[in-house]
């Protein structure tokens, strides 16, 4: 059914094609950098639902053996997992009508609304694969920072405790936080993976559906040019071990650089900290980073990327701009140049990860407890 604002309208086709003599590429203020879109391997998932699997959770006993004396039986332990998938969509309509009024360029305008469409899709899925909350909606499968939300997980980390000179009390505005988060993943087939429901095709699609009739909002029929893009897709966690979240970010001080001294308040004394920083707070990137790649399993360590939003990757950039700092340095990955790598790992841009986050606590439930 047609609401005003959900199809292109004639005054907008007019506006894109008004003047042959001004370049009418549309400008794509609305698109973002998520790079995790481009490293997550999919694979198939065993139902047409999700993918079920099993996780090992205790490994069977072993004994001495003794002459004449048989060996007791054992086995070892799992729990069983099923990770949801979604099902987005999209649909466009545009009356055909315009096609008759423009003629070719009507084709021009069509696709570049298809870019559109495709842009949110991708960025409502790069969202999903850090906040997806199923306990919430439904209709979405979990995310990272819903996997990781426990501080007393010990795959996360909580810089607060990496950050030094700034008030632990401050004022903030209702319903801001300012608290970010950075993820260390490590793909793969046995540890984290996206799914895509068994016997489908992955990946975003686009349908032409072609000329229909539908109904304006008086009940009135009039046809239309209809495009349907889909993308099911899930997240599965296999291995929560390949997984590191740093949380409780304090964006606003991560353009600060090491100045001075501060001084720290422990066991109800003041001492001073033989990390220098300004007055006004400094988060201790290198330390953090370092902490969270050393909490991988070994075999998982070479494959592990970074993902924070852009104040992140520049806070990280500002505090390795010593030329005497060896901890990052740039180089090519997956056939991308350039790229920031922290202690010989590539960190990633995802303007997805919000600034908002809710501040982790303990207390939540994680994998290992269960």
């Amino acid at each position: 059914m047609y609401q005003p604002g959900n199809v292109g309208t004639l005054a907008e086709i007019q506006e894109f094609y008004r003047s042959q003599k001004v370049d009418t590429t549309i400008i794509e203020l609305m698109n973002q950098t998520n790079d995790i879109l481009d490293h997550v391997p999919f694979r198939e998932a065993n139902t047409t639902k999700g993918h079920e699997t099993r996780l090992r959770t205790g490994l069977p006993e072993v004994y001495f053996r003794q002459l004449y004396r048989g060996t007791p039986i054992s086995k070892s332990q799992y729990s069983r997992v099923v990770e949801g998938v979604g099902m987005l969509e999209a649909r466009m309509e545009l009356d055909v009508k315009e096609k008759e009024l423009y003629g070719a360029t009507f084709g021009a305008f069509r696709a570049s609304e298809a870019k559109a469409f495709m842009e949110a899709l991708r960025q409502k899925a790069a969202q999903l694969f850090f906040y997806g909350d199923h306990a919430k909606l439904a209709d979405e499968f979990d995310g990272l920072a819903t996997r990781y939300s426990d501080l007393g997980n010990p795959h996360v980390i909580d810089a607060m405790d990496f950050t030094y000179g700034a008030k632990d009390e401050e004022e903030e505005e209702e319903g801001e936080t300012g608290l970010t988060s950075m993820y260390l993943v490590a793909w793969g087939p046995d540890t984290v993976h996206g799914i895509f429901p068994k016997e489908s095709i992955g990946g975003l699609k686009h349908s032409d559906l072609g000329v229909h009739t539908t109904i304006d909002s008086e009940g009135r029929k009039f046809e239309v040019y209809s495009d349907l893009f889909s993308w099911n897709l899930g997240l599965a966690v296999r291995d929560w071990r390949a997984v590191v979240r740093v949380c409780n970010i304090k964006t606003r001080l991560l353009a600060n650089t090491i100045t001075g001294s501060i001084a720290n308040i422990k066991g109800g004394e003041e001492t001073t900290s033989a990390a220098p920083s300004r007055e006004d707070g400094w988060i201790n990137l290198k330390d953090i980073t370092i902490i969270a790649k050393s909490k991988l399993p070994t075999g998982m360590r070479n494959r592990a990327v970074w993902y924070c939003n852009p104040q992140v990757l520049a806070g990280l950039e500002i505090q390795s701009s010593d030329v005497k700092n060896v901890h990052l340095h740039y180089g090519e990955y997956f056939g991308v140049k350039n790229v920031p790598a922290i202690h010989s790992r590539p960190v990633f841009e995802c303007e997805c990860i919000t600034n908002n986050e809710e501040r982790v606590t303990a207390g939540g439930s994680y994998p290992e407890k269960k």
